[in-house]
């Protein structure tokens, strides 16, 4: 009977070992993409608040910003990029959100309508992909 329980206990224990292992593998791995996708919602969300109070420097600034965190995601996900046509349409989605042809003055006009066409493109890609 302690026999029994005893070889029960040492399995648990070997059981929690190696689950806490293969956890810590699997986090190591895409410790990137997370960092990735957790400073572009920083972003996202200083881009949304810049628009709600007017703020055109710093509106211009976040879209700079989530312009680098573009090319960071592409790093993030090569091989979507390369392989997947439905993820590239949809990086290329965000590229154009994101990009403005209008100088400073025209961006903060519509900043509101960038920051919605922007994180529709960033959900757009996520109700594909979580």
């Amino acid at each position: 009977m302690v026999k029994g329980i005893m070889i029960a206990v040492l399995c648990l224990l070997l059981g929690v070992f190696l689950g806490n292992g293969m956890a810590r593998m699997t986090a190591r791995r895409h410790q990137h993409t997370r960092a990735v996708m957790g400073l572009a919602q920083f972003h996202l969300e200083s881009l949304a608040a810049a628009a709600r109070t007017g703020d055109c420097p710093s509106f211009t600034q976040q879209r700079q910003h989530l312009l680098l965190v573009y090319d960071e995601l592409l790093q993030a996900f090569p091989l979507a990029y390369a392989q997947d046509a439905e993820f590239h349409t949809r990086a290329d989605a965000l590229r154009q959100a994101l990009q403005t042809s209008e100088g400073p003055a025209a961006s903060c006009a519509r900043a509101a309508a960038d920051s919605k066409s922007i994180a529709d493109a960033c959900e757009d890609c996520h109700r594909e992909y979580r």
